[in-house]
């Protein structure tokens, strides 16, 4: 009889298409991903998929089976953590996928007090700015940044994406401030580029100014970059709030412009529907948005303030 290890295994490859990427997601070796499949066709005295050397595709008993052993596991994992909610602690392996700034800058300060207090939740987290399945992935909760277009998910706001334009007093004492947005053209623009299109981002100012054509003169694809060149007085910069904030404060830094800023995009937390909010899922939603709504400073929802 086939085990519920070599279903979760095929589903993977049906929903992958790729025997190296199945192993990379779950650590084993290509070849053992190969060896389970061939060993549940035998037990099931058929073929799941039509292989080629170049795709693998899903054969009328392989759709079949598919469709019923994902409701079968889903089934399972709810029953799983239904009763591990009503035997209480939270616990297990939380995997979670953040962008790097985001984690790096919110995340990472407040992961002493989770584990403390939730020391039976092993972590997996992965730092990503590329926007991946993170049901394919096997990712329990990810923060995006920007609009939800996957009706797969369920999303929960966390707060607007604030962002600065800002620059180094030296800069600005050999180059002038600028009063107007429309005043950047003759100025050095450092830019941050989109690691998942190559696209860079729009620099978040009201109308009439929210679609000027800025000099591309420093481009990076990090916005710790951004900072850094910033801070060097090597241009002027358009950076989210919570990254600019701490050398605002301390006077590296100097926000202009902040009159003309609006938010661009929203925070948000995002997990599967299909997927029962365990224990561990559910008290890290909960640390999160409880810990960003007592401690606003975190994302410093005002640019204004920084003045």
């Amino acid at each position: 009889m086939y085990s519920l290890k070599g279903m979760k295994i095929f589903i993977h490859v049906a929903e992958v298409g790729s025997y190296a990427e199945v192993g990379r997601i779950l650590g084993l070796s290509a070849s053992a991903v190969a060896k389970c499949i061939n060993k549940l066709e035998t037990d099931l005295g058929t073929r799941l998929f039509h292989r080629t050397t170049r795709s693998i595709g899903l054969t009328q008993e392989g759709l079949f089976f598919y469709s019923r052993g994902k409701h079968i596991l889903s089934l399972i994992n709810d029953t799983n953590s239904m009763i591990m909610a009503k035997l209480g602690d939270p616990k297990g392996t939380l995997h979670l996928n953040i962008p790097h700034i985001f984690g790096h800058v919110i995340l990472l300060p407040l992961l002493p007090k989770f584990i403390n207090n939730f020391p039976d939740i092993d972590l997996i987290i992965d730092f990503d700015d590329n926007v991946v399945d993170i049901i394919k992935e096997g990712v329990d909760v990810a923060i995006r940044i920007g609009e939800l277009n996957d009706s797969r998910l369920i999303c929960h706001s966390i707060g607007d994406q604030n962002y600065v334009v800002c620059g180094s007093t030296h800069y600005f004492k050999c180059h002038g401030t600028p009063l107007l947005p429309s005043d950047l053209v003759r100025h050095t623009c450092i830019h941050f580029k989109h690691p998942s299109n190559g696209r860079l981002a729009n620099w978040s100012f009201k109308s009439p100014y929210d679609a000027l054509d800025l000099p591309n003169n420093i481009v990076f694809n990090n916005s710790f970059a951004c900072l850094s060149a910033t801070i060097d007085s090597l241009g002027i910069a358009h950076l989210p709030v919570y990254i600019a904030k701490e050398a605002i404060q301390l006077g590296k830094l100097k926000p202009i412009l902040t009159e003309f800023m609006k938010p661009q995009g929203k925070l948000s937390l995002i997990w599967p529907t299909n997927r029962y909010l365990s224990p561990k899922i559910r008290v890290f939603i909960d640390f999160i948005i409880e810990e960003l709504q007592a401690n606003k400073q975190l994302l410093t929802l005002d640019p204004h303030s920084l003045n």
